[in-house]
């Protein structure tokens, strides 16, 4: 019978005295699960309870080509689980001492580190600042968002399909509103002045990233422009 049926079936049949309970016998299928070895170490992926239930929506979609993420944090590390997905970037970091890289704004948005000595905390121009190894946040973030899943390597990303662009403001302490504004505006395709035109405008923008006190009005203008 089809399944309509069956289930009006096992109502009548759970009011019958001496039945304890009745349903549908229907079939489930194995849901789409990747192949990457690390795969099972992520438990955010698939746990029942703090999960955010991956197989399901794989089965629906692993992403759309069409579509572009922008991961707007420290930039990116080269990685094979990446590759094939990066589209060009760029460095809005405008301090060279917070760039780490010799320069300020450029059109290459690679992570070359952020951390911070105790001899720079305590004096100079980053005096103040927390004393840390490297994060390669946006590497880790990237990593999470859009590593190339099903493919016997490392992990399984959420999402296998859409174009990640790296938009770097962040660097050694930190990044300033000014950059991060910047930053969130040429990702999603709005013109930065003395920056060239995005050629892969994201339709999803991500940042986690903050700081104490309110939001900005320079941050918060970007925000509302950018939607």
């Amino acid at each position: 019978v089809s399944a309509d049926a069956a289930a009006r079936i096992a109502q009548r049949l759970r009011r019958i005295r001496g039945v304890a309970h009745a349903e549908p016998d229907v079939m489930l299928q194995a849901l789409r699960t990747p192949n990457d070895p690390y795969y099972n170490q992520q438990w955010d992926y698939f746990d029942p309870v703090g999960g955010i239930n991956l197989p399901t929506a794989w089965d629906q979609t692993a992403g759309a080509a069409f579509l572009t993420v922008a991961v707007i944090d420290t930039g990116v590390r080269p990685h094979s689980d990446l590759a094939s997905r990066i589209v060009p970037g760029y460095d809005f970091v405008s301090d060279p001492t917070i760039a780490n890289d010799g320069t300020g704004r450029d059109a290459d948005p690679t992570d070359p580190g952020d951390w911070v000595t105790s001899t720079e905390a305590a004096f100079g121009p980053l005096a103040g600042c927390r004393v840390t190894n490297s994060s390669w946040h946006g590497t880790h973030v990237a990593g999470t968002l859009a590593a190339a899943g099903d493919n016997s390597f490392g992990i399984a990303g959420v999402n296998w399909g859409s174009n990640l662009l790296p938009v770097r403001v962040l660097g050694k302490c930190g990044g300033y509103v000014s950059d991060i504004a910047d930053g969130i505006r040429w990702a999603a395709g709005l013109p930065v002045p003395n920056a060239p035109s995005n050629a892969h405008p994201a339709r999803v923008l991500t940042l986690s990233l903050g700081g104490g006190g309110a939001c900005s009005v320079a941050l918060q203008n970007a925000i509302s422009a950018a939607v």
